[in-house]
Parts: structure tokens; C-alpha cells; sequence
């Protein structure tokens, strides 16, 4: 849809004129977009896979826009695609099975230091809460079904899901998709967040505190 595109490309001129984060002690999980991109402490990096051809295989520890995908499909290997809707057209990520993900296609995300992990799930298959979850540090989101972020040109249903923690720093996620729920589902827009300065800081802060502790 052009509307969240257009508002994606924008994300990064909002944190020019907008305060950013609003800063909590404890990890927070997200179901709507905008909520989570006034947590974010830091300014997003989108991967939209709209720069990669489509057809190109992400092999399994394979990296793309600075993030590792590991995965084992039984032999299917993770593909770009633009055979349906999405939310930033025209691609999005799925696998070689028609460019779709099964139930029970669970997948790990590695990346650089950041405070933050959300991503787009397209189903056009009816979807529960709990279906779809991602699970990065100590806390798991979830989706929630009757949370639709959009409806797309062909009837598929878009879900985010995200985590933001502005104390620690995640450098992984673990999607899961239930095995067993019986339906079809791809992902778009991965938005990750690096570690902000101040939170940098006060890891340096902390690392030298234990040093002078030892000392």
C-alpha cells in the first residue's frame, strides 16, 4: 500500500522533528506501528527488501541489510518475492514454496546492538492471537489478531509486532510461527534500531564501574 510506504519513508524525518523514545525500565512489546516508533530511542533502520531483485535466495546464516537470517525449511531456502500484496510494494520475504512461510517456518534474526525489533507478518489466512511471535532478549510479543494494521488490495491482513527496550541492547529475535495453526503468512519492513549514545554511555559507564570495582 502506498499510504505505509509513504509513511516508512517518513519514519526517518519524524526523529528529526519528534522527541524521541519514551524511555521505560522494563522491555515493551508493540502490536500497533506508530506506538512503536515514538518508543524507539534511537533512529530505525527498514529493511523492505525493495532494493534486492526479486528471486534472490537468503540462504540459511546468509545476511541481508545488515541483518543474518538462520533457518532450516526442510530444504526450502528463503526467497524475495513479489507475487502478492505487501506492505511496501513491491517485494517482501518469503520462501520458495510460492513465496510463502508455513505454520511452523520459525526463523532467527541476528543484528548489530540495538534497542529494537519489529516486523510486518501478511496472512491471508485467518490468524489467532499467538499464531505469530517474536521473542528477543527475555520478553516475547505476540500477535494479536484483531489488531489488523491494514487490509490489503487482495484481502490479505497485515499484523506488526514489535519490542523495544531502551536499557539493554538485543543483537537477536526469534520468530516462531505455531506449528500446526495451518496457515500461510510472509514478512516485510524488519526495523531494527541501533544502540542509542546515551545508552552506549551508560554501558561504558557501567564497564569501567566494574573495573574499578576488580581493581
Amino acid at each position: 500500500m502506498i499510504r505505509i510506504k509513504l509513511f516508512l519513508m517518513g519514519v526517518c524525518a519524524v526523529f528529526s522533528i519528534a522527541t524521541i523514545g519514551t524511555s521505560s525500565a522494563e522491555p515493551v512489546t508493540y502490536s500497533g506501528l506508530a506506538e512503536f516508533i515514538l518508543a524507539l530511542p534511537s533512529e530505525p533502520n527498514i529493511l523492505d527488501f525493495d532494493l534486492m531483485p526479486a528471486g534472490t535466495t537468503i540462504e540459511d546464516s546468509a545476511s541481508a541489510g545488515g541483518i543474518t537470517f538462520e533457518y532450516d525449511f526442510d530444504g526450502l531456502p528463503m526467497k524475495v518475492a513479489h507475487l502478492y500484496a505487501t506492505t511496501s510494494a513491491p517485494n517482501f520475504l518469503g520462501t520458495g514454496d510460492s513465496g510463502m512461510f508455513h505454520d511452523g517456518d520459525n526463523f532467527m534474526l541476528s543484528f548489530p546492538p540495538g534497542n529494537a525489533i519489529g516486523l510486518f507478518f501478511i496472512s491471508a489466512d485467518p490468524l489467532l492471537d499467538g499464531d505469530i511471535s517474536v521473542t528477543a532478549g527475555s520478553v516475547t510479543a505476540e500477535l494479536i489478531a484483531e489488531n489488523v494494521h491494514a487490509t490489503l488490495t487482495d484481502g490479505s491482513r497485515v499484523y506488526f509486532v514489535g519490542i523495544v527496550d531502551a536499557q539493554t541492547a538485543m543483537t537477536s529475535a526469534h520468530i516462531e510461527a505455531l506449528a500446526g495453526g495451518f496457515f500461510l503468512y510472509n514478512v516485510d519492513d524488519i526495523i531494527t534500531a541501533p544502540v542509542s549514545e546515551a545508552i552506549a554511555a551508560d554501558s561504558d559507564l557501567d564497564n569501567l564501574t566494574k573495573v574499578a570495582v576488580k581493581l
